[in-house]
C-alpha cells in the first residue's frame, strides 16, 4: 500500500539527543530529587497511579510549548487532520486532553504532566487507540510514558511505542 508506506516513512526514527537542562523556575520553586532523569514505569492499570500533585517544570520555554502546542497525532490516522490536544495549568499541574479520529480510527490521550524538560516530559494517564490500524483493535494503556523530542523535529513522540499486539504506535504531540 502506497499511502501506508509513505506514512510509514514519514515517522522513520532519527539519532536521539539527551540534552538535560538546569531547573527552571515556573509557578514556585522546583526540588530536584536523584529520580528526575530515569526513565518513567508503565503501569498495568489506572489504580496504582497517584494523582499529579505538582507539575515539575525544568525548562520554561518547553512548558510553554506544551501549553501552545499544535496538535496530536496517530501515524495510522495519516489522513486525518492533526488531532486537537488541550493543555491547561490548573492549581500547579499541567493536564493534558486530546482527541485526533477520522474513518481510519481514533487516538484518546489523557492525564496530567509529572515533569518537563527542554527536550522531554513525564506524562500520566492514559492512551487509547481505537480501530487502528485494523477495525476491531482496541490498545487502552494508563501508566507512566515519557515524549521525547529529538534532533530538530517539532513535536515530542511517546517512547513506550510497543504496548498491543507488537505494533509500533508513534504518537507525536506537535508544538
Amino acid at each position: 500500500m502506497i499511502p501506508l508506506a509513505f506514512g510509514l516513512a514519514l515517522v522513520s526514527a532519527s539519532p536521539m539527543i539527551a540534552a538535560q537542562g538546569d531547573s527552571v523556575r515556573a509557578h514556585s520553586p522546583v526540588q530536584q530529587n536523584n529520580a528526575a532523569n530515569t526513565a518513567p514505569a508503565q503501569q498495568p492499570g489506572a489504580a496504582g497511579l497517584a494523582p499529579v500533585s505538582k507539575t515539575e517544570i525544568r525548562n520554561q520555554a518547553a512548558y510553554e510549548r506544551l501549553l501552545n502546542n499544535s496538535g496530536v497525532t496517530l501515524q495510522w490516522l495519516w489522513s486525518a487532520q492533526r488531532g486537537k490536544l488541550n493543555a491547561t495549568d490548573e492549581n500547579d499541574v499541567v493536564r493534558i486532553d486530546g482527541t485526533q479520529a477520522n474513518f481510519e480510527g481514533t487516538l484518546k490521550i489523557k492525564g496530567e504532566v509529572v515533569s518537563i524538560d527542554a527536550d522531554r516530559f513525564t506524562f500520566r494517564g492514559t492512551i487509547m487507540i481505537l480501530d487502528a490500524p485494523d477495525k476491531g483493535r482496541r490498545c487502552e494503556r494508563t501508566g507512566d510514558y515519557e515524549f521525547r523530542a529529538t534532533g530538530k523535529r517539532k513535536y515530542w513522540r511517546l517512547q513506550q511505542m510497543e504496548a498491543c499486539g507488537g505494533l509500533t504506535d508513534y504518537v507525536d504531540i506537535y508544538y
